[in-house]
Order: structure tokens, then sequence, then C-alpha cells
């Protein structure tokens, strides 16, 4: 039987067929459309953070990803989600999302772990309280649970020293890059290794040259650091304390003393120097127990290759440097040149400050 269409039938197929074409344009329109459309489109040009600790499953980070405003197709969101499982692929960390990505874009930078890393430098010769409240200011970690650690096992192991009873002089000073998820324990962690990287084999065995274990190389670098003024001095200073624990004198360092006191205010006294502290170098021979600061590398190969010099006193100059002398006679005159004489004291720092603009 042969069928016969007739024009009018055969314009309203074609009207359909056009239409049904239309549709599938106009949907596949719409799917393009929402697939690249940014997530956030009155605001395109601007970014948002968020923070994802560790531990949190995907539904907190919908949940904080919806709070910013950044879901506008959930469905589309959950479908690529799920597609590329991000579920069990999600990463803790501190992300800046682009409000120009697409979902798609969002999601594939979710699991790709590039947090945001924050720049902290930990300068040479703060003590461990001191990096703590500094972590704290960087909001990097918490200083009470920093100040927790300074004894922890675990961490007292990496050092690498049996029987240490503090982390004080291990937190190398350098420049590092933490993500606000890094634990306090990660955070002190690395500054431990850096140490570990820094007093390496050749360090070690220069220590054992100059007949010192390496925490009391360690030790003294704590106090170098301290009593360094001028980069030049360093390997001087070092060399008056050598001259000093070897003729078993005193040390008669202030920052030793200073860092035994728990009133200290800034003005340190007669009274402090005779309080009788496991940390006062002018009332207790040698070394103090523990490093006072984290020394620098400069500082400790001051006290491995410490100046050829038969130096025992040092007074500052007040511009920074230090005048060094031999004997005690040399010293006392400095110490009333420099210290007792103020005219001279304005002098040298003007002279210090003279240098300093010129460098600029």
């Amino acid at each position: 039987m042969k069928l016969f269409i007739t024009n009018k039938q055969k314009l309203l197929l074609a009207g359909l067929f056009i239409l049904g074409v239309s549709c599938m344009v106009g949907v596949a329109g719409y799917i393009y459309q929402i697939y690249y459309s940014p997530i956030m489109s009155s605001a395109p040009d601007g970014n948002s953070v968020i923070l994802i600790p560790r531990g949190s499953t995907f539904d907190n980070v919908t949940a904080r990803i919806r709070k910013k405003g950044l879901l506008p197709y959930p469905r589309l969101y959950d479908y690529l989600a799920e597609k590329l499982k991000v579920h069990s692929r999600i990463q803790a960390g501190e992300f800046k999302i682009q409000h120009n990505w697409n979902t798609s874009e969002l999601l594939q930078y979710l699991i790709s772990g590039k947090s945001i890393r924050h720049r902290i430098t930990i300068p040479e010769g703060e003590n461990y309280r001191q990096i703590a409240e500094r972590l704290q200011l960087a909001e990097i970690a918490d200083k009470d649970v920093i100040l927790s650690l300074k004894d922890d096992p675990e961490l007292l192991a990496k050092t690498g020293i049996p029987d240490m009873t503090t982390l004080e002089g291990f937190l190398f000073p350098e420049t590092y890059f933490f993500s606000r998820v890094d634990t306090e324990r990660q955070i002190l962690s690395a500054m431990i290794t850096q140490y570990r990287r820094v007093f390496n084999a050749d360090f070690q065995k220069r220590a054992k040259e100059i007949g010192m274990s390496e925490y009391k190389v360690l030790t003294l670098a704590s106090i170098v650091e301290k009593e360094t003024g001028v980069d030049s001095d360093r390997p001087k200073i070092a060399s008056v304390f050598h001259n000093r624990l070897k003729r078993r004198m005193r040390l008669d360092s202030d920052p030793t003393v200073i860092y035994g006191l728990s009133d200290f205010n800034g003005n340190l006294t007669r009274k402090h120097l005779r309080k009788p502290t496991p940390y006062n170098t002018y009332t207790k021979y040698g070394l103090p127990p523990t490093p006072i600061s984290n020394p620098g590398r400069a500082s400790l190969q001051s006290v491995l290759y410490p100046a050829d010099k038969k130096f025992l006193y040092f007074v500052g100059r007040g511009d920074g440097s230090s005048k060094f002398s031999k004997t005690l006679r040399e010293h006392n005159k400095a110490v009333l040149y420099f210290q007792k004489n103020r005219k001279n004291r304005q002098a040298m720092r003007r002279k210090a400050k003279k240098a300093s603009s010129k460098k600029l």
C-alpha cells in the first residue's frame, strides 16, 4: 500500500523537525551556559577564601561554599562532584577561589591541594616563647599549644640529641611557608628539621675537633646571637667566650641573666646580676643548662670557627659594635669611655645613624 503525504503534512513534519532540533539546541545551549557560567556572576572579578579544616566531610565543604554564595547550580555541582569523585579526594587547606571560575573549575581546584601558604620569617635570636607569640600574631598557630609542646618527647626525639628536655634552640630561624591548617606539631617539626639540615655532618665533625658537644655549641651560639650587634663582631665575641671557658672564668653575659628572670621589665639591675638562677653566668661557671635563644647559621659557625684572638672582655660602643679587650684594666677603661660617658655614647649613635643613612 502506497502512503501519500500531502504538502500540508510535509510542512507540518518539517515544522516538527525544526522545532525538535531547536529544542535540542536550546537545551544544549542551556547546559553549556550553566556549565561554563561563573560561580559568582555578580562579582566575576573578585575572589573568596575558604578554609577547609582537616577532617571536613564533603557536606561540610559544600556548606562553606554555599555560605559564600558560590553554589549557583547545586544539581550541576552534585553531578560533577560525583563524576570527579570529589567526596574521597577533598583536601584540607585554605583556598582562594576566583569568582569567574565555573563549577567544574571550582571542584578541580578543591581536589588539587593547592592551599594558600603564608610566609613567616623567624629572626635570629628569638626565644621559644617569642616565636610562639610571633606564630600566633600571624594567625598560623595557637601560642598556648606551641608552648605546651616545648618538652614534647616525640618532637624532642627529632632533634637527634638524646636526653633533651626542651626545644629551646632547635627552632631554626628561617623564612617558612605554612598553611593555616598545618598543626602546631607540624610547624615545630619543620623548624627542627631545618636545624638538622644546617647542623650537618661537617658541623658535627668540627664540634668534635674543638672538643665540644653539639648541644654545647648550640648553647654557646645562642649566647653569641644575643650578644652580637654587628655581624663582623660575631667570631670575636665567640672567641671571648671560648677563652673565658678555657680559663675557668665566668661568662658574665647579661642575656643569660635576663633569660633566667621571670619578672624582667627591660631594666637590668645589679640586683638581677646577683640573683641566683641556673642561667646567671655572673654567679655560675660554665654554660647555662639550655640555649637562651634560637641562633642562626652565622652564630653556629662563629662558635665552631671563632676568631683567633686573646680577648677576654667586650663592651658595647653604642653603635651596635663592641670594643674588645685582653685585660681587665683595658676593659674598665673601655667601659668608662663608652658606657659611662654619655657624650661618647651619643656621638657613636650619631655616627652609626649617619653610616646607616648613607647605605640607604
